[in-house]
């Protein structure tokens, strides 16, 4: 591995998205306060308020369990990926929703009369100079070095073998690029310049809405400086990217683990490249009891199933979405709370009442899981 081996970034991607989106808000082809259903057909009366700012933003009411359907054809998932229309008034609520960013990717084929890939390859990738990155999908050139992803929840892939059979809707433009250190290089100083957008444009990009989201991109202020960042995870890869725009400065941390302590990692190296004190603090594997109390078979309201049991001496999960996505989670301890990580984020772990010694529900993040009978 080499600052120019190509990892998967999952979820990261959607800072492309968002950047293509706003190429296209340029060119006058997109206007971001613009209905869905300007640009998508088939958009129910329900969902027309929602616009494409509040897609980006996160912020279109659509719960984040409305994730089910995949493949091309955006006539067979709309109806699933818009079901029961938003459940709070469009642009008052924030909800991490994947699929909002899969509508987003046909978005901009339709306006840019391209592919998702190509568009974003023709218009973000070669201004850039990122001659490196792709998508999965992609045939690696001769020569080329590529990370392989390891997971304790299937075998081992190429980053550019796709990780849900094809990269249709159901991971298009929410996932999916493949890059490298080199290239997000390159990338960070083509936003900080005015090759890829204009300033009205890359203002629009970065300015924070509900929980601190811009489009495609967590920004706020931390240690006063000014932090532009997103993470990702899918089977086999983690990262964390950050760029502190004020320093002309930027971490990007790549892994090809999904169980490595990746938050701890970044942490560190902005501590390093700031000239802070280092203070790593890394969770300690959660104790038998707890492991024996919190292992087994939870749900969320939404249908999302998660999975704890032991793998050696580490609590380890797998949290699969009801669209088919996996999210793999390691619990911890430090002192007398537990943790439980997804490799970008690290969450607080509450168990509900354990009778019989079992853990009836799990809660982090804001959600609970109830052990399933």
């Amino acid at each position: 591995i080499t600052p120019a081996t190509r990892f998967e970034i999952a979820s990261a991607t959607k800072q492309f998205t968002a950047a293509a989106v706003m190429v296209l808000v340029d060119r006058k082809k997109i206007d971001l306060d613009a209905s869905i259903s300007t640009y998508l057909p088939g958009v129910p009366p329900d969902c027309r308020p929602i616009t494409v700012r509040q897609l980006l933003q996160h912020t279109s009411g659509i719960p984040g369990d409305n994730s089910q359907g995949s493949g091309t054809d955006l006539a067979r998932v709309l109806p699933s990926f818009l079901k029961g229309g938003p459940k709070h008034k469009p642009g008052t609520h924030w909800e991490y929703w994947n699929q909002g960013y899969a509508l987003l990717s046909e978005i901009v084929a339709r306006a840019s009369g391209k592919s998702y890939v190509d568009f974003c390859k023709a218009a973000l990738f070669q201004p850039a100079g990122m001659q490196a990155s792709g998508f999965t999908g992609d045939s690696a050139p001769s020569g080329a070095s590529v990370a392989i992803g390891r997971s304790a929840d299937g075998p081992p892939r190429s980053a550019l073998e796709h990780p849900y059979g094809d990269y249709g809707f159901q991971y298009r433009g929410m996932g999916g690029a493949v890059t490298t250190v080199w290239d997000l290089w390159r990338w960070h100083k083509a936003l900080g310049g005015k090759k890829l957008l204009s300033g009205a444009a890359r203002s629009s990009l970065f300015k924070p809405g509900l929980q601190d989201y811009a489009l495609g991109w967590f920004v706020k202020e931390t240690k006063g400086r000014l932090v532009q960042s997103h993470g990702g995870g899918v089977r086999g890869f983690i990262c964390d990217i950050r760029r502190y725009p004020k320093e002309d400065a930027c971490v990007f941390v790549l892994c090809n683990k999904d169980d490595a302590p990746l938050s701890v990692v970044a942490q560190g190296v902005e501590q390093l490249l700031f000239g802070e004190e280092l203070t790593l603090s890394l969770p300690r594997p959660a104790d038998p009891k707890l492991a024996a109390a919190a292992s087994g078979t939870y749900r969320d309201g939404g249908g999302n199933v998660l999975e704890l049991g032991l793998e050696g001496k580490t609590l380890k999960g797998t949290l699969t979405w009801t669209g088919g996505q996996v999210t793999y989670m390691v619990v911890g301890q430090k002192g007398k709370a537990f943790t439980i990580s997804d490799g970008s984020d690290t969450y607080d772990l509450t168990l509900g009442p354990a009778p019989g010694g079992k853990a009836s529900s799990l809660s982090f993040g804001g959600t609970t899981y109830t052990r399933a009978k």
